[in-house]
């Protein structure tokens, strides 16, 4: 009888494998809540970005193609001078739209750049921080040196780093 009732947890023995598995499965669902959540926050960060970068893809096709027609109309306003007509201003017109498709391609480089479709770091962090407190949970790794309130993030969430604590610490 002493045997089932350290199984089912009973005189403050440790806790049966049933209730280790449903606390585990809980613990893994709120991580996995928070790791989307974080997954979402850097994805919209990205979206921004490519956002940006599309907007001045836009504006840098649209004044191309808009120094283009100036183009044919500086190649029409050419001949016209050789027939007696003004072109300069059309040429600078040209100029001044080719700057700046230039100028908005330039910014659309620089935007999309800076979107790296598969590079979510801090997600990435709190995935092997998360695998590291389950390794540890289930005494594969050795217990870490530091406290986990020294490693937590100053943009975690209060909910998500108390739970995370708890279960770092009380698996233990």
């Amino acid at each position: 009888m002493p045997e089932l009732e350290r199984i089912e947890g009973g005189n403050g023995s440790r806790p049966g494998f049933v209730a280790r598995l449903d606390r585990l499965i809980s613990a893994a669902a709120e991580l996995l809540s928070t790791r989307s959540q974080i997954l979402g926050e850097e994805l919209a960060q990205k979206g921004k970005y490519m956002g940006r970068g599309v907007v001045a893809a836009g504006v840098a096709a649209t004044l191309g193609f808009l120094a283009f027609l100036l183009l044919a109309g500086l190649i029409a306003a050419f001949f016209a001078r050789i027939f007696g007509s003004a072109w300069a201003g059309v040429l600078a017109a040209l100029v001044l739209y080719a700057a700046g498709a230039v100028g908005a391609a330039i910014l659309a480089v620089r935007s999309f750049a800076r979107v790296r479709p598969l590079d979510f770091p801090v997600t990435s962090r709190e995935i092997a921080r998360d695998w590291e407190a389950v390794r540890r949970a289930a005494g594969v790794a050795p217990a870490p040196e530091t406290s986990a309130t020294a490693r937590t993030t100053a943009d975690a969430a209060p909910a998500a780093e108390g739970f995370e604590e708890r279960l770092r610490e009380g698996w233990e």
